[in-house]
């Protein structure tokens, strides 16, 4: 292979689950205020105080922090809920991370609307996962713990079958 892509062990996230009641400017000050940015557009994500920030649904972001810090500083605002246990984290690392993520993909990561701070909910090897292209040579694959360690593995087997 010409082109090496790392691939880690699928990690623990810290992530916090905040539904705003409603998008006000209220919320957003205070989500800024506690968290480091501006909530995310939609499909984008953000580097924050604690790590990154991911657009999830409207009205919905998941923040890596601590979520009894963040319930003190926007309860108010939304409802805050620690979902660290819901999610695993896939880093990969190398140029070729696009081509590797499009075999049992169904989403086209080399268009140019996929570009860093992006982030696609899609289906890969047959689960649920949501990306997030951080650099052209750098994307993190969030995925239930049940499916992270055959996912991975899977992410293995694509990147062998490229030559």
């Amino acid at each position: 292979m010409t082109d090496a892509l790392a691939i880690s062990e699928p990690l623990a996230t810290s992530l916090v689950r905040v539904e705003a009641f409603e998008l006000t400017a209220a919320f957003a000050k205070a989500f800024k205020s506690a968290v480091g940015v501006a909530p995310p557009a939609s499909g984008r994500a953000e580097a924050g105080k604690g790590g990154p920030v991911l657009w999830a649904e409207p009205k919905v972001m998941l923040v890596s922090g601590d979520a009894a810090a963040l319930e003190e500083k926007l309860g108010a605002h939304a409802a805050v809920s620690d979902v660290s246990g819901a999610w695993r984290r896939i880093d990969l690392n190398g140029r070729v991370w696009r081509e590797v993520l499009m075999v049992d993909g169904v989403f086209d990561a080399e268009s140019a609307r996929f570009s860093p701070g992006a982030l696609a909910a899609t289906m890969l090897h047959h689960a649920p996962v949501m990306i997030h292209a951080q650099s052209e040579t750098e994307a993190s694959v969030y995925v239930a713990p049940s499916f992270a360690h055959d996912l991975k593995s899977a992410l293995l087997k694509a990147t062998a079958r490229r030559g």
